[in-house]
């Protein structure tokens, strides 16, 4: 895995970013022992496969890039939160929900050969990270944009820490796959 420094990122980004790195590695030493068996095996009828968890992340980490690019280039800066809506900030310390249903744009399609996915998920980390850099302002927390899945705010460091909890999040799935009954050793 390619790991980025940190030192051309705001220093209020720095942690976040540093945290989605950890998940990061977390997931890639996750999956990289895994047989084909093993990346196509469904605990469940309707249970996703450890390569439709990659795909949906794969989609999930695009959407956050695009995101964060949208908040740099300023597409929400005429918007207000709402009086009463919810604002996860670079502070947030776990994944803020449960299981949801996944949007349709992160639904997985048919399970690939993993190569693709595992190298398009390097590629995707390094274009979220590009985007992150460009960052010049003085508070990355004053850019805030709401989540179109779920109607929650977040400023560009919480959709940072949103991505790597939310990675964490599948993480846990996988390795509930991985110890199925039934599961390819």
């Amino acid at each position: 895995m390619t790991t980025f420094p940190t030192d051309d990122l705001h220093s209020m980004l720095q942690p976040a970013w540093g945290f989605a790195e950890q998940v990061r590695a977390k997931l890639l030493k996750t999956i990289r022992p895994l047989a084909t068996a093993g990346w196509v095996f469904r605990p469940g009828p309707r249970a996703w496969c450890v390569g439709e968890q990659v795909e949906h992340l794969l989609r999930a980490e695009i959407g956050s890039s695009k995101m964060v690019r949208k908040l740099i280039r300023g597409d929400y800066r005429t918007r207000e939160v709402p009086v009463g809506a919810t604002l996860y900030t670079g502070d947030l310390d776990r994944y803020p929900y449960g299981r949801l249903e996944a949007p349709h744009d992160l639904t997985p399609g048919p399970v690939r050969d993993r190569a693709a996915p595992e190298r398009e998920l390097e590629i995707a980390h390094a274009r979220f990270r590009a985007e992150l850099s460009r960052f010049r302002g003085d508070d990355p927390e004053a850019l805030r944009s709401p989540d179109p899945a779920t109607g929650d705010w977040f400023t560009l460091g919480g959709w940072v820490k949103l991505q790597a909890w939310h990675e964490a999040h599948h993480i846990t799935q996988i390795h509930r796959i991985v110890a199925a009954p039934g599961f390819p050793r």
